[in-house]
Formats: C-alpha cells, structure tokens, sequence
C-alpha cells in the first residue's frame, strides 16, 4: 500500500530563514563587541601616551635653586620702660564688733580652813652645865707661848658638842681671834680639861651643843 507522499518544501524553507537570523544575530553582536574592544583600546593607549607627556614634560622642568639665607634685621633699639602707674593702697576699714559683756552670778564659798592641828610639845630640855674652874683654867694653862712672845690678844668663840655622859665630843672654832695659835689652844683646851653635867629631858641625859668665847689675856 503506498503511503501519501508529504510537501516538505515549506518546512525546509522555515529552517533556512531561521538559520540567518541566528547568524544575522551572531554577526551583531562579534560587531558590538569588536566595537567596544576597538573603544578600550583606543582610550587606553590615549591614556598611555598622555601619561607618557606628563612624565616627560615633569622631567623637562628645572628645579627651582634654594633660597639663599636672608640677613637677619638688627634687633630694635631697647627702650626704657616707663615706671608703673602709682596706684594708691585702698582703704581698709575694719569694724571690730563689741560684745557686750556677759555678767554672769558668781558665788564663791568659802571654806573655813581645819583647825591646826595641836602637837604634844616635848618636855623642855635642861642645859648642860659646865664644870666650875674649868672656863678659867684655859688662858692659864693652855696660853701658847708663841702668842705670849708676841703679845698676842683676843678671843675664840668655840661651839661645844656634848655627850650624854658629860664629856665633850667635839669642839669647833665658831669665830676667830685673829690669830691661829690662840684659835687651836681653845680647841686643845676644850677637848682635854672641860667636863659638863650633862643636859636632861623629861628627866634623862641627852646629848646637847653650847658655845663659850674663850678670852686669851695676858697678866700685867
């Protein structure tokens, strides 16, 4: 059985004109892109060679010489300055404030001071006496010759230590006669030939001190 033969005429004329168009539009767009790549390139090398100038056109200038140091001006003349304007001291008032005085109520007590207290007074001591004879026997028996050659005078107060016994303990030269040997012939005799009853308290010896002034006189 035959089959029915199909017209393939208009089909094939289809392809052909789409297959143009696509290369129609191939062709376009290599043109764009030639054109741009034409433009950048173009833009680039005028940028290169403009760059290129400055560079050169920078190395052609000459530099500018140093400046040479300038003189410095001489310094201003000094001028006196003129003394500072008197200013006078400013008043000073000074207020004192017064407070009036506050009086105050004193009250003041006064204490009777203690009674003073009373001591039992010690019974009253009774002297020592000396022993009769004994004041005389001194310008007697004890006068040095050495005062006798030279005439020697005067008078020996001496201070008199006694014991409880009577004796005496110690004998000092209270006031000069004037001359040394007259002052030690007192002591000397004081010490080795006066005797004393001795001074009593509430009944009892009790150690005592007197002075006697020795008088040194020769006879004639």
């Amino acid at each position: 059985m035959e089959q029915p033969a199909h017209d393939l005429r208009p089909f094939q004329a289809t392809a052909v004109q789409s297959t143009e168009r696509r290369a129609i539009s191939v062709g376009v767009v290599v043109l764009i892109h030639a054109v741009a790549i034409y433009a950048l390139a173009t833009g680039l090398a005028s940028q290169l060679v403009q760059k290129g100038l400055e560079e050169i056109k920078a190395e052609v200038v000459q530099e500018k010489p140093p400046d040479l140091p300038k003189t410095p001006p001489p310094p201003p003349p000094e001028l006196q300055k003129p003394p500072p304007p008197f200013v006078p001291p400013p008043d000073i008032n000074l207020q004192t404030e017064t407070t009036a005085p506050t009086i105050t109520q004193v009250t003041t007590t006064i204490t009777p001071p203690p009674p003073p207290v009373v001591k039992p007074q010690a019974p009253p001591v009774v002297a020592a006496v000396l022993a009769a004879g004994k004041a005389t026997k001194c310008a007697s028996s004890y006068y040095p010759p050495l005062a006798v050659r030279l005439n020697h005078e005067g008078s020996t107060l001496v201070t008199v230590h006694i014991g409880a016994d009577g004796s005496v303990a110690s004998a000092d030269v209270a006031e000069s006669s004037g001359h040394d040997e007259l002052d030690q012939a007192a002591v000397k005799c004081v010490n080795g030939a006066w005797t004393f009853k001795p001074a009593e308290q509430n009944g009892r010896p009790v150690p005592s001190t007197k002075q006697y002034r020795i008088v040194w006189k020769l006879a004639g």
